[in-house]
């Protein structure tokens, strides 16, 4: 992981621009999520027992990608148009987090249904189940790590159905807190604060794309699911600053003429996230 963002879309930008990507984002989608669950009987041994070590590794033998979209599921269709969005205009492949923690029910269900039902009738055995969930949970949790390591940005798309401003358990000091409901993100959002940082192994075309540096990294994890501390690491991106960065970078890849844009000197092959890094970097300096 070398970036992370926090993601700051509205409706107009969304309706407007990125719905016309969700078709092209379904397709990825469903791409990884298939890759993701391939073969998954071949796993399961016969005495019951799961070869987790084979299963993470088979999960994620998927394609290279450039993004991780952290979300809530109640966003799956802007996150998709959002995924299809980055492939049409940059090139770049966005690896939607839910196809992971997505398929965990129906994951387990499988599991429960085969191996931890009661002899004597249709009930679930509660150990059993504890036992299948822990299990399943920390495999899925393993694999997700793996996978924002391996990859270079890191975006989470923050919505009123990610997080919540709660008061309620703060009312004594009077100050709102950001919290969220789902484990899944508050998990993806701490691992960013924890996975190891390095810088993509290719040579920088733009100025300040390698002098691009993220906010001071925080190590504390509260083990409650408030999410500030990992927030104020994450750079916010507008969609204002989204239009300009798919500007510029057809500019510098001579898609599109640029005389507006006096300081870009660009080739063909500029990669898009570079052009990302740059543009954020002077929006700063300002």
């Amino acid at each position: 992981m070398y970036s992370k963002f926090e993601l700051d879309i509205q409706e107009p930008f969304h309706n407007n621009e990125l719905n016309k990507h969700l078709e092209s984002g379904k397709k990825i989608y469903s791409k990884h999520k298939e890759e993701a669950k391939k073969n998954l009987k071949e796993f399961i041994y016969n005495n019951g027992n799961i070869d987790g070590t084979s299963m993470k590794n088979n999960w994620f033998q998927i394609e290279k990608v450039d993004i991780f979209i952290s979300h809530s599921h109640q966003d799956i269709n802007k996150v998709q148009a959002f995924a299809g969005w980055l492939y049409d205009q940059f090139e770049l492949t966005a690896f939607i987090d839910s196809c992971v923690w997505g398929y965990c029910d129906e994951l387990l269900k499988q599991l429960d249904d085969k191996y931890c039902k009661n002899k004597t009738n249709e009930n679930y055995n509660y150990d059993l189940r504890n036992y299948t969930t822990s299990h399943v949970h920390i495999m899925l949790s393993t694999a997700l790590a793996a996978m924002i390591d391996k990859t270079e940005c890191i975006m989470f798309y923050n919505t009123p159905n990610a997080i919540l401003l709660s008061n309620d358990l703060n009312k004594i000091k009077s100050e709102k807190k950001k919290v969220t409901l789902s484990p899944w993100i508050y998990y993806e959002l701490a691992m960013t604060s924890l996975i190891r940082k390095y810088k993509p192994n290719r040579e920088h075309l733009l100025e300040h794309a390698s002098g691009y540096k993220q906010h001071s990294e925080r190590n504390t994890i509260n083990i409650e699911y408030k999410v500030e501390e990992y927030l104020k690491d994450m750079i916010k991106i507008t969609d204002e600053q989204l239009i300009e960065w798919k500007r510029y970078y057809q500019v510098i890849t001579h898609k599109l003429d640029g005389d507006n844009i006096p300081y870009i000197s660009g080739k063909e092959d500029t990669h898009p996230l570079d052009v990302l890094y740059d543009h954020l970097w002077r929006g700063r300096q300002k």
